[in-house]
């Protein structure tokens, strides 16, 4: 591709712009299921990240509230941002006056069910 021609024009003729567009077009084509798939990647690391925090955070509620009012929470799942949030309290377990917690997190993504979970124990005081 020349930028001088004999006969005083400069620049590039319209074939050689649509030959260079193609050229890009069918190359930027090859790498787009690369962007499609980290997106979904991001996406998913996302929504892990969600579910870890937002079971971090009950489980952290869980811990400072006062021991007698474990028995009182309620087993109801908490739907939050597309993240089901269960928490389970096992009175006496593993052990008289303690109590198991535990707290999981479930989302679906892309079909598929993933899960996280948080465990801890309390005694009483």
């Amino acid at each position: 591709m020349s930028m001088y021609r004999g006969n005083g024009e400069k620049g590039f003729t319209l074939v050689e712009v649509m030959v260079s567009l193609m050229i890009f077009l069918i190359t930027s084509m090859g790498l787009l299921p690369l962007l499609i798939s980290n997106l979904q990647v991001n996406y998913g690391n996302s929504l892990h990240t969600q579910a870890q925090r937002l079971a971090g955070e009950v489980m952290a509620e869980l811990q400072v509230l006062d021991y007698a009012g474990l028995a009182m929470v309620a087993d109801e799942p908490l739907l939050i941002a597309g993240v089901e949030i269960q928490q389970q309290i096992e009175a006496n377990l593993p052990q008289l006056d303690q109590s198991r917690i535990t707290v999981t997190a479930n989302w679906q993504q892309r079909g598929q069910s993933h899960r996280y979970q948080l465990q801890t124990i309390r005694s009483a005081p």
